[in-house]
């Protein structure tokens, strides 16, 4: 479960977000709101990347007093991915893959779901906004973690690599109750929709 406490969030002295109570239990959820209404900053705060007033916790771990034990249950999927145009998709994966200690197999498996296997050993300055979409996505699943937040996930990405998105969301949800938060501009899977709640922030400051 999330929890989330009198959570402030300023950029200078001017009030973003207020949420002076929120529990998101475990499952799949859709936030939903206009551009600049304040989704990235949410996700990102609960995703561990940006300071705030206030708390957040994640299955009682809190964000403030324990930020490594915290951010270690958490991954993130930005949406629109910047990444060191001189490494490779490969190194990316490698690198994740050493600091949450995942098998090569189930790394292999993210490059097979996502079909990166042609580009994945090339240099990422190379890469299409799909292309990059689909890294960022491989790198949110690798690993266990308890709850996977992504941003924006459904844009750039061909039909393909959508129904690969939806298919893993489902597998993780149902095998190995992982947590999803996703942001989008654009109306969920049929898929996802049976199994997603929506959720309304309240108390939000449109910026």
């Amino acid at each position: 479960m999330l929890n989330l406490s009198n959570v402030k969030k300023y950029y200078s002295t001017r009030l973003i977000l207020e949420i002076s109570h929120l529990e998101i239990e475990n499952g799949i959820f859709w936030i939903k709101g206009a551009n600049g209404s304040g989704k990235t900053t949410l996700l990102k705060m609960i995703a561990g990347l940006l300071p705030f007033e206030g708390d957040i916790q994640l299955n009682h771990i809190s964000s403030k007093s324990s930020p490594v034990d915290y951010r270690q249950n958490i991954s993130w999927g930005e949406a629109e991915p910047l990444y060191p145009v001189f490494l490779t998709g490969m190194d990316m994966l490698l690198l994740y893959r050493s600091i949450r200690r995942v098998s090569k197999n189930d790394m292999n498996k993210l490059i097979e779901i996502f079909k990166m296997t042609e580009y994945i050993n090339t240099k990422i300055g190379s890469y299409s906004t799909g292309m990059l979409k689909k890294l960022s996505l491989a790198l949110a699943f690798l690993g266990n973690q308890k709850l996977i937040v992504l941003d924006e996930a459904l844009i750039t990405l061909d039909p393909d690599g959508l129904s690969s998105l939806c298919s893993l969301i489902l597998e993780n949800y149902k095998n190995d109750k992982t947590s999803f938060i996703l942001s989008s501009h654009q109306g969920l899977d049929s898929r996802l929709l049976a199994h997603s709640k929506e959720l309304t922030v309240v108390n939000q400051t449109v910026l």
